[in-house]
């Protein structure tokens, strides 16, 4: 799991790291992305993608694999359940 908390980071920080761990993204790895909200301008770049979003009040957990990765896809499935 590649852990991404850019809580603390002003614009465009998050966009731009979450732009590098997707590029760098392996099979068999995922990312765990944590925000204060949903990243809108991100959601449109993952359409090679499987993700899940939890929205927990002021948190937001975007977890991301390849869309091809069933492994992965499955322990999103289940972190998110």
């Amino acid at each position: 799991m590649i852990e991404l908390d850019v809580r603390d980071l002003p614009a465009p920080e998050p966009m731009q790291t979450a732009l590098t761990a997707l590029f760098k993204l392996q099979e068999g790895e995922i990312i765990h992305f944590h925000h204060v909200m949903v990243p809108q301008m991100l959601l449109p770049r993952l359409n090679n993608h499987f993700y899940e979003i939890i929205e927990k009040e002021d948190d937001v957990h975007l977890y991301i694999c390849h869309k091809n990765d069933e492994s992965s896809i499955n322990t999103i499935k289940d972190i998110i359940n």
